[in-house]
C-alpha cells in the first residue's frame, strides 16, 4: 500500500509541476507581457528590436506544420502565438510541437521556454487548426534579460488559409470506401478496453500489497 501512496503522490507532484523559467500568470497570454515581478524593467521600443520573427510557408492547412522561427542575438526566454489579423479576436490559434528546450503553454495556448538557458536560432512548429480561421500572423515576446526584452515582435509573412491542400488532406485521411463502424461496436469494443485496464490495474495493485 505505501508503494502505491509513493506512486500516486509522484504523480501529482509531476502533474502539478511547471517547468523552469516560463510561469506566465494568465493575464499575460492577450499582452503577452513578462510578469513585473520578475521582470524588473519596461518593455522595450519594438522598433530597436535586435530580433526577426519569421515565418516560412505563406498558407496553412490542418495537418501540415509551419515553420517559424527568431534569430538575432542569444536570448533567454520567449512567447509565441499565432492569431488572427483581426485585431478584435485575441484568443490565439492552432497548436504548438514541443522540443526539449519548449513547452506548451495551455493556458495562453502559447509555445514559451523551458528553462532561462542562452538560446539562439530558434525554431518550432505551428500546427494549424482544423478550420478556416482567416489570414494568421505570428507574435512573440522575446527576453533577452530580466531588464531587458520586447513584447510585439510580428512575424513579416501572413498566413492563408488554403482550403484545397485542406479538402486532398482529408480526402486521403477518411476510411475506405464500405468500411463502416457502428456506434454498438465502438461501446462493445470501449468497455472491453476499460474491462481489461480495471483486471490488469487490479493485478497489480494486488500484487503490490
Amino acid at each position: 500500500m505505501e508503494n502505491i501512496l509513493a506512486v500516486l503522490l509522484t504523480c501529482l507532484a509531476v502533474a502539478r509541476a511547471y517547468p523552469m523559467g516560463a510561469l506566465i500568470p494568465v493575464g499575460v497570454c492577450i499582452t503577452m507581457t513578462p510578469n513585473s515581478a520578475s521582470h524588473n524593467a519596461t518593455t522595450q521600443a519594438i522598433n530597436t528590436t535586435p530580433y526577426t520573427l519569421t515565418a516560412v510557408e505563406t498558407m496553412y492547412w490542418y495537418g501540415q506544420g509551419v515553420t517559424v522561427s527568431i534569430t538575432g542575438p542569444a536570448f533567454k526566454g520567449f512567447m509565441i502565438q499565432a492569431r488572427s489579423t483581426n485585431a478584435s479576436v485575441t484568443t490565439s490559434l492552432g497548436s504548438w510541437t514541443t522540443t526539449a528546450d519548449t513547452v506548451a503553454h495551455t493556458d495562453c495556448n502559447a509555445l514559451v521556454h523551458y528553462n532561462n538557458s542562452e538560446k539562439t536560432n530558434l525554431t518550432v512548429t505551428w500546427m494549424p487548426p482544423s478550420m478556416d480561421k482567416g489570414t494568421v500572423q505570428f507574435m512573440a515576446t522575446v527576453v533577452q534579460s530580466k531588464q531587458m526584452f520586447w513584447v510585439g515582435h510580428v512575424a513579416t509573412q501572413t498566413l492563408v488559409y488554403n482550403a484545397t491542400s485542406a479538402t486532398s488532406a482529408v480526402t486521403t485521411t477518411a476510411a475506405p470506401a464500405g468500411t463502416t463502424v457502428s456506434s454498438g461496436n465502438v461501446c462493445f469494443m470501449s468497455s472491453i478496453l476499460m474491462f481489461a485496464v480495471l483486471l490488469i490495474c487490479g493485478m497489480q495493485m494486488t500484487s503490490v500489497v
